[in-house]
Formats: structure tokens, C-alpha cells, sequence
């Protein structure tokens, strides 16, 4: 098992390893600055758990498979994918180096956020999960904490493609239990599901109910077994208009859609 630490050099000293950035049930990422351009990058590799698995060579290929399928996906809301590189029989995703706080920290140090400012940043990743889907794939985590602002910009970032799957329109299939609390719609509760564009819909409008409200939405599963019905937004801000509030409630609602936040979809 291999978890790289800080001043390691890889690639025969093209770079050095910084930090450990993060990490999540499949993947951690480290900074790593390029010796010859002192340029800093992340790259993200399997982590030591999803190295002592017995399927670890097969979850490579889906890692460098998924690693391709992203620099398809060039979007100035996407974090870009440059290629994959190679240690010592791991393989690492070499990815630009975002510098800003997440969206559930700046959250968290500055307050819910105004209206205007929040459909800034859902219509930016709105438009990054069309590009996204656009190439056959879903995000399936999206939430506050996988989205960056870049630092002295207004511009989010949409990052960790780590559950990213391809997706086939009516087909069902078998799920992963990775998922976000709150963010994940009931279907990625279920073992075996089918699962479209609306699971990355139902995401957006959970974490734009957060971005307004400062609260993690209630998680999908026991909303559908305890039978509670989804509190509007607007009850814990005021502020929020009549036209956003029931866009959320739509987007988490038995029939999922967001209309005019940058993506629409529908689920049946």
C-alpha cells in the first residue's frame, strides 16, 4: 500500500509532493510542485483502502478510464485532467491545482449566502454537470465541499470525480453505498437503481438549499421511510424568493427538476 508523504519525489524528481489536500472513501489527492516550472498540481490516486482490496486492479482501469473520460470534459467550471502518470504501479490523475476555499467552508466562515450570489455558483455547475453528462457520465457527489471557489474570482469549481459513473437512460443498476448525506438522492440508497441526469439534479438542488440556508438538507432515505415531507427552504430564510424556494423543492421532490438554474431534468 502506498500513501504518499510530503517531499517524496515521483517520476524520477519531475515532482515533489507537498501535502495531503484530502481524501474520501475511494481517493486522496496531495499538492505536488513541478520541479522544472515550479508549477503546483494535485494528484489524486486510490487510497490505501482501495489498494487492499482484491479488486484493485480492476478499480485502477476504472481510475485511469474515468481520468480520460474527465479531460474530455474541458469546462471552465470542471477541474482540468492534463494525464495520468505512474509510481511505482500506481496510478495517479494529474489535475490543476485550484486554489480557494470549498464552498461548505466559506459557508461556514461567512454565513448562508445571499440569493444572487448562490445562483451564481449553481448556475456555474449547472452548466459543468451538462458538459458532464454530455459524455455519459454522472458526478453523483455533488455537495458544498465538492465545489471551489477560485481564490480573488467568482468562480466556482466543480471537483472529485471520485463516484463518477457512466449511465445508461432506463437501464438499472447496481450502486455503490458511497454517498453524501443530505446530497444524495433516495436511489443511491438503493442497491440496485436507475439512475440518470435527475441524481445529479437532486444534488444541485440539496446544495443550493444549503448555500441559502446554512442547513444540511434531510437525508433522502428518511424522508421516504418515515414519510416526512421536505421543509421549504424559506422557512429557515426568510429572504429566499418564492421562485428559487420552489425550484429546490421540485429539484428534491418526487419529480425532479431545476428550471432556469443552469440544468434542467426530469424524474419520472
Amino acid at each position: 500500500m502506498q500513501l504518499w508523504t510530503p517531499n517524496q519525489p515521483l517520476k524520477n524528481g519531475r515532482f515533489i509532493i507537498q501535502k495531503i489536500l484530502g481524501g474520501g472513501g475511494f481517493g486522496v489527492t496531495y499538492s505536488a510542485l513541478e520541479q522544472r516550472t515550479g508549477k503546483l498540481f494535485a494528484i489524486k490516486t486510490l487510497n490505501p483502502v482501495q489498494q487492499s482490496q482484491g479488486d484493485f486492479q480492476e478499480k485502477q482501469e476504472q481510475f485511469v478510464n474515468e481520468a480520460l473520460r474527465l479531460r474530455g470534459c474541458q469546462h471552465p467550471h470542471i477541474v482540468k485532467v492534463y494525464e495520468v502518470i505512474q509510481e511505482a504501479g500506481l496510478w495517479g490523475m494529474l489535475m490543476e491545482y485550484v486554489n480557494g476555499d470549498d464552498l461548505g467552508v466559506y459557508v461556514d466562515k461567512h454565513g448562508h449566502l445571499s440569493e444572487d450570489e448562490a445562483l451564481r455558483y449553481i448556475n456555474q455547475v449547472g452548466q459543468a454537470l451538462e458538459c458532464v453528462h454530455q459524455q455519459g457520465f454522472l458526478h453523483r457527489d455533488i455537495k458544498p465541499n465538492n465545489i471551489i471557489l477560485r481564490d480573488g474570482k467568482e468562480e466556482a469549481v466543480l471537483i472529485d470525480f471520485g463516484l463518477a459513473r457512466e449511465f445508461t437512460i432506463g437501464k438499472t443498476l447496481s450502486m455503490t453505498n458511497s454517498k453524501t448525506e443530505g446530497y444524495a438522492p433516495v436511489e443511491q440508497y438503493e442497491r440496485q437503481g436507475r439512475f440518470g441526469t435527475y441524481t445529479d439534479v437532486y444534488a444541485l438542488a440539496a446544495t443550493l438549499s444549503s448555500l441559502l440556508t446554512g442547513r444540511t438538507p434531510i437525508p433522502a432515505n428518511y424522508r421516504k421511510d418515515g414519510d416526512i415531507p421536505l421543509k421549504a427552504p424559506k422557512q429557515f430564510n426568510s429572504d429566499i424568493s418564492d421562485r428559487v424556494n420552489d425550484a429546490i423543492i421540485k429539484g428534491m421532490g418526487a419529480i425532479r427538476c431545476i428550471v432556469n438554474l443552469g440544468i434542467q431534468s426530469v424524474h419520472n
